[in-house]
């Protein structure tokens, strides 16, 4: 709540009789009064920035009135002076100066006394309301919401530091914008429609309600956002304030149930179609080893059967792989060095390599960790598996490992590298996407699975290229599970 000020007047007036008559009728109102002599003693008061008036007459004769009323105001901004003159041409001349009224001598205490209680309650006023709007600001600038202010035109008034964060635009290069240039097409064009059918017929479509719409930064990058628009009635002018919600995070939420759903869906399809597709892959299979016996001395037709059988082996891979990764995933943590773990998929990974002259190196000190060693060895499988098929010459894969910290706690640093052409800026953004692959052959399942592995590690995977050449995929792992 406001509280009241006291009232306080400096009476500046050389003539030390009608200084004090004045002070005499001002404390008998209980006002607090000052007096000065002069000019100068006026302006070398300790404390004027608290005096509500100045009472200024105009036979102070050290400093001229354009001297004295800007003097008065440069020290206290908030005091408002009242002229004291013998005529009226003397008066408009201080009143050009900046003088809230003025009073023609010999002074009438009653109307002297009527313009201090108007000055005063408007002061009041006008303070109250500047300290009203001090925290009205107060609440927009530490709102987590972004607070936006246009006109009927849609040009931006006002942005707060959440508007400022979430767009990438400063207050000062956001004013004077048109909110329209916040948003990408097709919002952009309704927004502007909506401005302009409202300001043509008055119907409102979109204020006083919340939607989802999409808004664009600074940078042209483009995010959810859930918006609700208020209209503002002022005397001559509408303005309207929409409240800013970014919703990346609910949308990325929602997205994941989504897709836990979809997942668990899979799971319990594909457990069931494998179970029985299994055994009718097992009961074609030895047909066709029957089959293959009784006709060896046919050559062509042992070809075909024999690529029936690859197809029945992919079919069953597809249908392992979709399994595996629609199942939970289960971090078993236990000791673990990594070195280890990548010898064996290396090792796992000798037909792969055959003929191919391939050769492992591993740089850095052999870094431990609480891991799952089942599903790190499989991550590894697969990242050297891509590294051997990408590489058209002799593989020549380099394992790098280091320490780093990772959300503030001790992590590893795996990087393998390889020596084949790299990854395209397209792969470097798919690459962990389900069902992508630039292989001819495979389900594009692999890197999917190795990134839910390390995420349920709480690590991450990143892919991008090492020059001169070569594609190289980095793992994080905290040292420790909690």
């Amino acid at each position: 709540m406001h509280t009241p000020q006291p009232r306080r007047i400096l009476i500046v007036d050389g003539d030390t009789k009608a200084r004090d008559v004045v002070r005499k009728i001002l404390e008998q109102d209980h006002y607090f009064v000052a007096t000065a002599a002069t000019a100068t003693e006026a302006l070398e008061k300790t404390r004027l920035e608290k005096i509500s008036v100045v009472i200024l007459d105009q036979d102070v004769s050290d400093l001229s009135i354009e001297q004295l009323i800007p003097g008065i105001q440069s020290l206290a901004p908030e005091a408002a002076v009242i002229y004291v003159s013998d005529s009226v041409d003397g008066a408009v001349a201080a009143m050009r100066l900046g003088a809230a009224n003025y009073l023609l001598k010999p002074i009438n205490p009653g109307v002297l006394l009527a313009d201090l209680v108007s000055i005063v309650e408007h002061q009041r006023a006008k303070s109250e309301l500047r300290d009203q709007y001090v925290r009205m600001q107060a609440v927009v600038n530490s709102a987590v919401e972004g607070i936006i202010t246009i006109d009927e035109t849609g040009v931006i008034e006002s942005f707060n530091p959440a508007a400022e964060n979430m767009f990438g635009y400063t207050a000062d290069e956001a004013i004077g914008k048109n909110i329209s240039e916040m948003m990408p097409d097709p919002y952009s064009s309704e927004h502007h429609l909506y401005l302009s059918n409202f300001r043509r017929t008055g119907i409102r479509k979109i204020i006083g309600t919340g939607r989802e719409v999409v808004a664009q930064r600074q940078d042209g990058t483009t995010f959810p956002i859930h918006l609700s628009v208020s209209e503002v009635q002022l005397e001559d002018r509408r303005l309207f304030t929409g409240m800013v919600r970014d919703i990346t995070a609910i949308k990325q939420a929602e997205e994941r149930l989504l897709q836990s759903e979809r997942l668990a869906g899979i799971g319990q399809a594909m457990a069931a179609l494998a179970h029985e597709s299994r055994n009718a892959l097992q009961r074609s299979q030895a047909g066709l080893e029957m089959l293959e016996r009784r006709i060896k001395n046919q050559p062509e037709a042992t070809k075909l059967i024999k690529r029936i059988q690859r197809a029945q082996d992919d079919l069953h891979q597809l249908y392992e792989d979709v399994r595996e990764y629609a199942a939970p995933i289960r971090v078993n943590p236990e000791h673990t060095a990594i070195s280890d773990i990548v010898r064996h998929a290396w090792h796992d990974l000798a037909l792969a390599r055959e003929g191919r002259n391939a050769a492992l190196t591993e740089t850095g000190d052999d870094p431990y960790c609480q891991g799952d060693k089942f599903g790190l060895r499989l991550v590894f499988r697969n990242i050297l598996e891509n590294a051997i098929a990408a590489t058209t010459e002799e593989p020549r894969i380099k394992v790098e490992y280091g320490e780093t910290d990772f959300v503030g706690q001790p992590a590893v640093r795996i990087c393998i590298c390889d020596n084949g052409p790299g990854l395209t800026a397209d792969a470097q953004q798919q690459i962990f996407h389900e069902f992508y692959t630039t292989k001819t052959r495979g389900t594009g399942l692999g890197m999917a699975i190795c990134k839910r592995i390390i995420v349920a590690h709480g690590g991450l995977i990143e892919a991008s290229n090492r020059p001169p050449s070569g594609a190289c995929i980095t793992i994080i792992l905290p040292r420790s599970q909690s």
